[in-house]
């Protein structure tokens, strides 16, 4: 017992005597795993919040984002909210059948997942599975495909919109966080 007690006694007057290396020391940790942070949310597909908790000060909330295709047709353009889904979008998928449903509960999972870290190459593959669709009237409207039945890929922009607060005008706005025209290489 008194053994401990000396040596808990000196390593106390140890860090006394260095404890701006202590500090010094502990600084460089913390600075170290905010850079290694930085670092990989930048270089790898992991979000701000993951590795450290540092995120919540940096990386908007995705739940306030929607997930929105814009088609360009021969007459105009039409807007269609895939996340969240519209009722028109759930009935739509729901009357699919079994594939057509498959498919479409398979772009709403994408767009699900594509509202956290919007990327050029998840964007390309939505629009090419949105490419592929005949999309109903009540949901884009008049708006019909310049050529033939469907829209080209060209002809649709996928654009993530986040709800943010602005402090001066008291409202909620929406704002771009991501756009992409699916002719872009």
């Amino acid at each position: 017992m008194e053994r401990g007690r000396r040596m808990f006694g000196k390593l106390f007057e140890w860090s006394g005597r260095n404890a701006s290396l202590l500090v010094t020391t502990l600084a460089i940790i913390v600075a170290g795993n905010v850079l290694f942070q930085a670092y990989t949310h930048k270089t790898t597909p992991l979000l701000a919040w993951k590795g450290g908790g540092f995120g919540m000060y940096t990386e908007p909330h995705a739940e306030d984002r929607s997930v929105w295709l814009t088609f360009t047709g021969a007459d105009g353009v039409a807007s269609v909210r895939i996340w969240p889904e519209t009722a028109d979008y759930i009935a739509w998928r729901d009357k699919g059948g079994l594939r057509g449903t498959a498919f479409l509960n398979g772009i709403s999972y994408q767009a699900e997942r594509f509202r956290y870290y919007p990327r050029a190459g998840q964007a390309d593959a939505l629009i090419g599975m949105a490419a592929r669709l005949r999309w109903p009237e009540n949901m884009v409207g008049d708006v019909t495909p310049a050529e033939g039945k469907v829209f080209k890929r060209n002809d649709i922009t996928i654009v993530v919109y986040e709800n943010r607060y602005d402090v001066k005008a008291q409202e909620v706005i929406r704002t771009s966080v991501f756009e992409r025209t699916g002719g872009q290489s």
